[in-house]
């Protein structure tokens, strides 16, 4: 099956520019697409700053254009959003599939002097999200929790076969990112597909880059640092293949003594 990566900015409420990106999508023949965090809300440093009126708004209003649109191209919608819930503030990614809509709240937060997520966003104990499409297993995750390796050992147990992960990357960090997701790939036998979103906060550049890795730690494909849509194709056949070769998951769950 087909994926697509939207990789953007900011999205404004207008439906009309993502009706366009999603339109494009769906003559590739995709079945499901990922977006980037902090395009349906202002980035975190913004945020930060802003009354929970507005983001509780915006929210309803991008989440309320996402039914609709996932309906029109019957495509399923994983998208990062920002819950409001009682004066309480939560990350989420949305599993958006005409009216019904699933959530994952996120689990854990950036902790630095810089970025400090903790310090700011609420709790709300949840397991990763886990849904099969096509028969393919898949799982989502943000992508600072991508670093976290209880949540690897999760999708293990769960036969998870591709990870989706919307991330926020900058600071010239794509070197970074690329080789830990290749080698989470390949030693855990599992497509994985990073949309990064693109665009500017004062001078912390959001630098796109969405990449696709496949079971054997492949490159299927890279995007630059514009606003474009990425397709990868998951095959199902080659998840088997590299379980039968390289065994690594099998090997790891015969080592009982420690």
């Amino acid at each position: 099956m087909n994926i697509a990566v939207i990789q953007t900015d900011n999205l404004p409420y207008d439906k009309a520019k993502l009706s366009f990106l999603l339109q494009r999508a769906k003559k590739e023949k995709v079945k499901l697409v990922l977006l980037p965090e902090y395009v349906l809300n202002r980035f975190f440093k913004e945020i930060e700053k802003m009354p929970l009126s507005f983001i509780k708004t915006q929210s309803k209003h991008q989440l309320k254009h996402l039914k609709n649109l996932s309906k029109v191209y019957s495509l399923i919608i994983i998208a990062p959003l920002i819950k409001i819930i009682k004066d309480k503030k939560y990350k989420v990614i949305a599993k958006i599939d005409g009216d019904k809509v699933k959530y994952y709240y996120q689990q854990a937060y950036m902790p630095y002097s810089h970025w400090r997520e903790d310090k700011f966003f609420d709790v709300n104990e949840s397991l990763p999200m886990v849904f099969s499409i096509n028969n393919i297993k898949f799982g989502v995750m943000f992508g600072f929790e991508a670093h976290i390796e209880k949540f690897w050992d999760y999708f293990n147990k769960k036969n998870v076969e591709c990870i989706l992960i919307p991330s926020v990357g900058t600071f010239n960090s794509h070197k970074r990112w690329f080789s830990v997701l290749q080698s989470k790939a390949f030693l855990n036998h599992k497509y994985v597909i990073r949309a990064n979103r693109i665009g500017q906060y004062e001078d912390w550049e959001f630098y796109g880059k969405s990449f696709g890795i496949d079971p054997e730690g492949e490159l299927i494909n890279i995007l630059g640092n514009k606003e474009e849509i990425g397709i990868f194709y998951i095959n199902k056949k080659k998840i088997k293949e590299a379980k039968k070769e390289w065994k690594f998951l099998e090997i790891n769950k015969s080592i009982k003594h420690f």
